[in-house]
């Protein structure tokens, strides 16, 4: 048996994992899904929502379990668990990245972004994506949700989560991760990548992979959240990774 935490990405909430959760309990884990500051039901202001309290905010919910858990972090949630990983690689037994932003140390989102416009990949956030004059904030729109993030969802899934998104504070996307190797680089790295992401394009997720790499890479036929689209396959992959880390659990 392990204990998951659930680091949710941009835009999303806790809420995300609503699927994925029942089916990880019933294969007899334990799952936090903690919300990130000023995200899904959190009540903090978006003034808040910062690299540094999302992870402080991971931080405090690991440091409320007693055995270290398997961190799990979708999209933007990978910027996090990475930092995470790096303040307390001893309390993470493993990453496990869907889908998400594996960035290098030094690196921020909009750097990666810029360095690797060359590849000429068509970045449907970017596009529908609209951000506050003071480019403080970024809003989603719930028309473009099913394209971008849900285009492997039924429609009955793809509409109740577009109904849930809120926006995102942008601080994040410009703050530069800071690894080590003897830290976060000491933590056992998975990857599980969809090959039908809208989001974050699969040529992004194995550029990623390739400069960071991880133990073994799941690949999914998949949009870019497979823990609504599939959730049966990705408790699968999870739970394989558990009996890797904890082979007599």
């Amino acid at each position: 048996m392990a204990h998951f935490v659930l680091v949710h990405g941009s835009f999303h909430g806790a809420w995300c994992w609503r699927r994925l959760v029942p089916l990880l309990v019933q294969r007899g884990h334990e799952v936090s899904v903690p919300e990130l500051p000023g995200s899904g039901d959190d009540p903090a202001s978006l003034d808040e929502a910062t690299l540094a309290t999302y992870t402080a905010r991971i931080v405090a919910e690991i440091g409320e379990q007693p055995d270290p858990v398997i961190l799990v972090g979708h999209s933007m949630g990978a910027i996090v668990y990475s930092q995470v990983a790096e303040s307390i690689p001893h309390r993470v037994r493993a990453l496990i990245c869907v889908c998400g932003l594996l960035l290098r140390s030094g690196e921020s989102l909009i750097r990666f972004l810029a360095d690797h416009a060359g590849l000429d990949v068509e970045d449907l956030v970017l596009k529908y994506m609209s951000v506050s004059a003071d480019g403080a904030v970024a809003g989603f729109p719930a028309s473009a949700a099913h394209e971008v993030f849900y285009n492997e969802c039924s429609p009955e899934d793809s509409a109740w989560a577009a109904g849930r998104l809120r926006p995102q504070a942008t601080a994040v996307y410009g703050e530069a991760l800071q690894l080590t190797p003897s830290r976060f680089g000491g933590v056992r790295r998975f990857y599980v990548e969809g090959e039908n992401d809208r989001a974050v394009s699969i040529r992004y997720q194995r550029l990623m992979v390739e400069r960071t790499p991880c133990e073994k890479v799941f690949s999914l036929d998949s949009d870019h959240c497979p823990m609504l689209s599939r959730p049966l396959q990705l408790a699968a992959i999870l739970d394989a990774v558990v009996a890797v880390v904890l082979p007599s659990g």
